[in-house]
């Protein structure tokens, strides 16, 4: 149950059974986007000096790195200027480490079977990144600070897990897992946003969260223990989620600005709670098979909420 008390004018308390309550500004959208602006200027700030001292290490960087079978391990570190990388390690017990700092970065991981990892750091300017991992226990990662950022992951079977931060301007992500303990995650702070992700089979969930500009985060599951999970706070969100088939579950959370969330389960014991607290809402839910259940609540602005439950 959710219950709405007013308190100072301007300030609403949401509060939820359990003991959670949620205070609600109306300023607060307006607050996020001055306080992204802020932590934007700063943070590019801090990339383009940073960038500047790379200048007094290596330039013209590129390096290939590829190893075939066995014991695996790699640590690849590059400085400044015309960054790159293309590791591809492809049997036995792969693990990698790349670190680039700063100008036209970018990175292609492969890592085809055995123990894999991969975990890449860029921080600024042309930032990008493109891992696939095809079999055994993968995991893979990413952390790009400044500027061009994208990101893309795609891993086959067994124990995946995938992730991505992105801090400011291009952002991206792009995330695909096909089978076994999938997870995957993202998190981006500001500016471009966007991120797709995709789970086919076993323990899913997936995750999101995007904090400002021109959001935007479609999740798909398709089977087993589901989840998926958004939350996006200013601009001209967007959030879509679809499950298949077992557990599924789903939430929300937009908070600012263009709102809009569509999420569709088809079977099994499905749930979904959305929750879009201002500007431009809409929300539109689905379920057809199994133990529905929805929740819902919009708090101000264009409202409109469309809920289809079936058996």
């Amino acid at each position: 149950m959710v219950s709405l008390e007013t308190k100072n004018g301007d300030f609403y308390n949401l509060h939820f059974d359990g003991g959670f309550s949620l205070t609600y500004s109306v300023y607060l959208c307006l607050t996020i986007n001055q306080l992204i602006f802020t932590k934007m200027k700063n943070l590019l700030t801090g990339v383009l000096t940073l960038i500047a001292m790379s200048f007094g290490f290596a330039q013209s960087n590129i390096d290939v790195t590829t190893q075939i079978g066995n014991l695996n391990v790699a640590t690849v570190d590059q400085t400044g200027l015309l960054n790159m990388n293309s590791l591809t390690q492809n049997g036995n017990r792969n693990t990698a480490d790349i670190d680039q700092v700063g100008i036209i970065n970018m990175n292609t991981a492969v890592s085809n079977g055995n123990r894999n990892s991969i975990d890449v750091d860029q921080i600024g300017i042309g930032n990008s990144n493109n891992v696939s991992q095809t079999g055994n226990r993968n995991d893979a990662s990413t952390w790009q600070l400044g500027l061009f950022n994208s990101t893309q992951q795609i891993q086959l079977g067994r124990r995946n897990e995938a992730s991505s931060v992105q801090i400011g301007v291009g952002n991206g992500v792009f995330q695909y897992q096909d089978g076994r303990r999938n997870d995957a995650s993202a998190i981006q702070v500001g500016s471009g946003n966007m991120a797709y992700q995709v789970q086919i089979g076993r323990r899913n969930e997936a995750d999101g969260l995007q904090i400002g500009a021109n959001n935007m985060l479609v999740q798909y599951q398709a089977g087993n223990d589901n989840t998926a999970n958004h939350t996006q706070i200013g601009s001209s969100n967007l959030a879509v989620a679809a499950q298949v088939g077992d557990d599924n579950t789903a939430v929300g959370l937009q908070v600012g600005n263009a709102n809009q969330l569509y999420q569709v389960q088809l079977g099994d014991s499905n749930t979904a709670i959305d929750l879009q607290l201002g500007n431009g809402n809409f929300s539109w839910v689905t379920q057809v098979g199994d133990s529905h259940f929805h929740l819902g609540t919009q708090i101000g602005n264009g409202n409109s909420m469309v809920i289809n439950q079936s058996n």
